[in-house]
């Protein structure tokens, strides 16, 4: 949970809903009880200290729900998201709103890539550590998205502040299920795509992508399982968000007309660099004048 944490921080500056002070004031006290649960651990049966770290990632888990729903509604509050209670939301097909469907498409994205290099690296991914061991299931694929996760939230989030997608973007099955349009999911993969291919400092102080990342993690992980390596740990950059407006000062852009560029006298290859360079998410420079222009607007 340690990224999903992260993942709030850098959005407490630019979402006043996310208050960092409180959240890891409450991170701390939920670290005590995984602490109680380590001590412990050596002296009673595994599968109970399992279910209490459960119970631990649900209780940290519920802390990041709440706030990511709140930003979520404060981007697109006419999709209402009320977050992910219903088990059935959690399929892929079954989503019940626009967020879940979103998030439910980026999961399956996401558990793919990971099944496909667990594969590649000859674990199996029918054995878990966390999730239930089946012989029908993935748990080792469980374990290991719980990981990057986050990095599906991010794309969402992303993809909402770009204002682009709409409810009838959206398709509603005769069983009232909601799945991603065509042209909503080719948002999403692109999305997705950019966040795997952004590149952080990983080792040697050379930087590399999250998908090779996520790749060299799990080989390393192989090499440990099988006893090539005698320690691992999972070794994940965090993410940066690298912007310099807030969420207004940014929705007022994106949202600016070429009336209303001309009515404030903006040069329009202008106006079109400083939008392009939002939508990737990208820092962006603009001078003083054409800013106080553009916060005229109500």
């Amino acid at each position: 949970m340690e990224h999903s944490l992260n993942l709030l921080e850098e959005s407490s500056k630019f979402y006043e809903s996310v208050d960092i002070i409180h959240i890891k004031k409450l991170a701390e006290k939920e670290d005590l009880f995984l602490l109680d649960i380590m001590k412990s651990s050596e002296n009673q049966d595994i599968s109970k200290s399992i279910k209490q770290f459960m119970t631990y990632e649900g209780r940290i888990a519920g802390i990041y729900l709440e706030n990511l729903t709140a930003i979520f509604n404060k981007i697109n509050p006419e999709f209402n998201f009320t977050g992910r209670k219903n088990k059935s939301n959690s399929r892929n097909y079954n989503a019940s709103d626009e967020i879940n469907a979103l998030l439910n498409y980026g999961y399956a994205i996401l558990e793919s890539e990971i099944r496909k290099i667990i594969n590649s690296v000859g674990l199996d991914y029918s054995i878990g550590f966390l999730h239930e061991i089946n012989q029908s299931r993935t748990p080792l694929v469980y374990d290991i998205q719980e990981l990057f996760r986050w990095l599906i939230d991010l794309s969402v989030i992303q993809l909402l502040e770009e204002k682009k997608i709409i409810k009838s973007d959206f398709i509603i099955t005769e069983n009232y299920h909601t799945r991603l349009g065509e042209d909503v999911a080719k948002l999403l993969i692109e999305k997705i795509n950019s966040n795997l291919n952004t590149k952080y400092n990983y080792k040697n102080g050379k930087n590399y992508s999250y998908q090779i990342i996520l790749s060299n993690n799990l080989q390393q992980f192989g090499n440990f399982i099988s006893e090539k390596k005698k320690e691992f740990e999972f070794n994940i950059p965090a993410i940066r968000l690298n912007r310099n407006v807030d969420l207004e000062l940014r929705e007022k852009i994106l949202n600016l007309s070429a009336e209303e560029r001309k009515k404030l006298g903006i040069n329009k290859s202008t106006l079109w660099y400083i939008k392009n360079n939002l939508k990737e998410g990208k820092t962006i420079n603009i001078y003083d004048k054409i800013l106080s222009k553009i916060q005229t607007i109500h």
